[in-house]
């Protein structure tokens, strides 16, 4: 039986999507700043951000005017020749972070997918091709990226998986050390884990793993996509760790609300993936880089970084330390960097997650046991924005607290 326009867009969806997302009772048609707004105009509070995507919030001017503008111009052209878009990107992520050179892809599990392939042309000479990566991990849906991924449940029922990967326990150097192999040829890790909890990496680990992948001639890949753009309070999260990788990936906010993904390297490894090696018919697209530079040069230009994601992440992080103090038997831990933030709770986290959405407020449910409540609010966030969502968390924690008595 076909829909009509009768129909609300959560029927006539779920007619004809695939099942494959578990996806709230709400529909959303506009976006400014921090707030979504539903077919009738009511307003929601983002504090998930299309899942770190829009760290400048919704339809940010320049990043809208920028977009209007390449696609006056030019919406697509082949990568068999140069366009302005997609050099000025390229050019800017040259000049803000260690790399020489960059890919760009669709996605950030392309662009693992580029990493991937980068790092076993890397080892091709010597027979290495085994990659290590952090239990707890998630580095896309892919069959490559999915196979990197440190959780049994996100590779459960898609064999036979390609070989030559490896997992080790996260924060945890000698047990990476331990787990290497003559063919160990690249570890990839995320600065901070999102997907498992909002886990961040020990600054002494990093250090140390950086240390030794040098010594022994392994590439060190970093995963920023979901820290990247200024979400932890740099442009990416490496700065604050003072070390340098041989290859980071970057996606998510990287192309302003449009698909975008990179990997940034060195001229050393860039020479690796010569002509035919690689290539994505629409990596790069102009309208996405457009968005891209114009989000990087906002993040700069309005002062962002790092002044006021410092500043502003610090207020909401008091909040948040000022909660678990006044609950802790709700809130166990408060962990992550920047506006990257999970709440460790000690009852279910969808459940608080569905409290926040009656409030008309947006947060995420995760961990493997249904206990972080992560939070990805944008970089441009208020203190009134601020002060509204720390009101909001206070009125669930203190109708769960009379529950749980």
């Amino acid at each position: 039986m076909k829909s009509t326009k009768k129909e609300g867009w959560e029927e006539r969806g779920a007619r004809v999507l695939l099942g494959n997302y578990s996806r709230e009772p709400l529909v959303f048609e506009k976006g400014r700043g921090s707030y979504l707004f539903d077919p009738s105009g009511v307003a929601y509070l983002d504090f998930l951000g299309g899942i770190a995507i829009h760290v400048l919030g919704h339809c940010h001017p320049g990043i809208t005017h920028a977009i209007q503008k390449q696609a006056q111009r030019m919406v697509h052209v082949s990568n068999l020749y140069y366009n302005p878009a997609v050099v000025d990107l390229a050019e800017l992520l040259v000049e803000k972070t260690f790399a020489d050179r960059v890919f760009f892809s669709n996605s950030g599990t392309e662009a693992i997918e580029a990493a991937i392939k980068l790092a076993r042309r890397y080892g091709a000479s010597s027979g290495r091709y085994e990659m290590i990566s952090m239990e707890g991990s998630f580095h896309g849906r892919t069959l490559g990226a999915m196979t990197l991924t440190g959780q049994a449940k996100v590779r459960e029922g898609f064999g036979p998986l390609p070989p030559g990967f490896l997992y080790a326990p996260f924060n945890d150097f000698d047990k990476i050390r331990a787990s290497r192999t003559k063919n160990t040829v690249a570890v990839i890790v995320e600065p901070v884990q999102g997907e498992i909890g909002v886990i961040p990496a020990e600054t002494d680990f990093l250090q140390k793993l950086r240390r030794w992948t040098r010594e022994e001639d392994i590439l060190l890949i970093l995963d920023e996509i979901q820290t990247g753009l200024g979400r932890t309070g740099s442009l990416f999260a490496y700065e604050q760790y003072e070390i340098i990788p041989d290859i980071l990936v970057s996606s998510k906010a990287l192309g302003g609300g449009l698909p975008l993904g990179a990997v940034l390297t060195s001229e050393r490894l860039s020479k690796f993936l010569p002509p035919g090696t690689h290539g994505s018919t629409f990596g790069g697209n102009p309208v996405a880089c457009a968005a891209g530079a114009a989000l990087v040069r906002a993040l700069f230009a309005e002062d962002f970084l790092p002044e006021r994601v410092r500043s502003m992440s610090s207020y909401l992080w008091d909040g948040l330390m000022a909660l678990k103090n006044r609950y802790p038997s709700l809130i166990r831990e408060i962990r992550g960097k920047g506006f990257m933030i999970g709440c460790v709770v000690s009852v279910s986290a969808k459940k608080i997650k569905d409290l926040f959405r009656e409030e008309r407020v947006l947060v995420n449910a995760t961990g493997p046991a249904d206990d972080v409540i992560r939070i990805l609010p944008p970089l441009s966030i208020s203190y009134d924005e601020t002060d509204d969502f720390l009101s909001v968390a206070d009125k669930i924690f203190s109708s769960l607290s009379v529950e749980k008595s």
